[in-house]
């Protein structure tokens, strides 16, 4: 408590001026103000002596804010678990926009095709790419950029370089979680399939395509059963006004971060002659999650580059959200995106 000292500006009492009223008389509208101040005196004496320090009463301690109020975001990372009637924020910040990039309007052929190529969208969704359910592992996920992370709840903004607060070894928040979340929704259609932990990206983002390589190929010459890899990325976007983008559908009432396929070809003069295999791969995904879901999955991107995906007879790149997404919503899409995978590997 702010304690404020009476004021002392008062005019004293001229000495030469000596009341002396007769007692029950004059006095006593005096008498009944001095009363008033010794019970203003006393009371305040008393809270002095029962308040302590810490703003405790009698030893126990003032609920000064709720359970709730207590809880903090991350460092940097500001949440919004109620909705102001105006979102203020800071300078410097960096404004976190929720847009759906589904373009689910467009149908299941259509592509985002960064190449001088012309695929036939319509006879690559109707191409066998199934295989027969095994005990043996028939796939492969891993991350070339394990690091990459998500906001522990949603955000409105995030304040700090998007470099230092989007990555984290933290496994509960990084591509490892959503990795274990892919698996299990494999493993709940009958799909078994192996999960390389390995922090490509730990030495750091240069050279993580050849330290996932060396572990593509590990594991494919010790389980030769392997026929499907999948990388799992998360994305990150940034619109013309700097705002970070958070790629976020509804399913069945709960949050979920959208899906991007992205497929590598020889058009940057790699070696990939197979590579629209993969684009079937992709294709019958999308497909498969927007079936029910029609804005779970954004449209395939086709790229220059293989991304390592022509070391196996079918491999994809998936990006799992931004980094603006929540884990829990990265978490919830990656096992619809396991169970969704597993359906077209069977033939669904």
């Amino acid at each position: 408590m702010e304690r404020h000292p009476i004021p002392s500006n008062a005019p004293a009492a001229e000495p030469r001026i000596l009341l002396y009223p007769k007692p029950f008389r004059k006095s006593r509208h005096f008498g009944a103000f001095l009363i008033c101040c010794a019970l203003f005196v006393a009371g305040f004496a008393l809270t002095a002596l029962w308040k302590n320090a810490e703003g405790s009463f009698l030893g126990k301690k003032e609920e000064t804010t709720s359970k709730e109020e207590n809880i903090l975001p991350s460092p940097g990372i500001h949440g919004d678990t109620t909705v102001p009637d105006e979102i203020v924020i800071p300078d410097g910040a960096i404004p976190i926009v929720s847009l759906d990039l589904s373009y689910a309007e467009k149908g299941a052929e259509y592509l985002n095709n960064e190449t001088f190529y012309n695929p036939n969208a319509g006879a690559l969704l109707k191409t066998d790419i199934t295989a027969s359910p095994t005990y043996e592992p028939l796939v492969l996920v891993l991350h070339t950029h394990t690091s990459e992370g998500y906001l522990s709840q949603n955000a409105t903004y995030i304040d700090g370089d998007l470099g230092e607060i989007t990555y984290t070894e933290d496994e509960e928040f990084n591509m490892l979680a959503v990795g274990k979340a892919f698996i299990a929704g494999l493993n709940k259609k009958g799909i078994t399939a192996i999960h390389c932990t390995v922090m490509h990206d730990e030495a750091g983002l240069s050279g993580s395509y050849e330290r996932a390589a060396q572990s593509i190929q590990f594991f494919r010459e010790h389980y030769p059963s392997i026929r499907y890899v999948v990388d799992l990325h998360r994305d990150a976007i940034l619109t013309a006004d700097g705002e970070y983008v958070r790629a976020v559908t509804e399913v069945e009432g709960k949050s979920v971060a959208q899906i991007l396929p992205v497929v590598g070809s020889d058009a940057g003069g790699w070696e990939h002659d197979a590579w629209e295999g993969n684009l079937s791969l992709a294709l019958q995904l999308r497909q498969m999650l927007n079936q029910n879901n029609n804005a779970l999955c954004r449209p395939v991107m086709i790229k220059r580059s293989t991304y390592n995906q022509e070391m196996a007879p079918y491999a994809i790149l998936l990006e799992i959200g931004t980094g603006a997404n929540s884990i829990d919503e990265a978490i919830a899409a990656a096992t619809l995106t396991g169970e969704a995978f597993a359906k077209v590997i069977l033939g669904y």
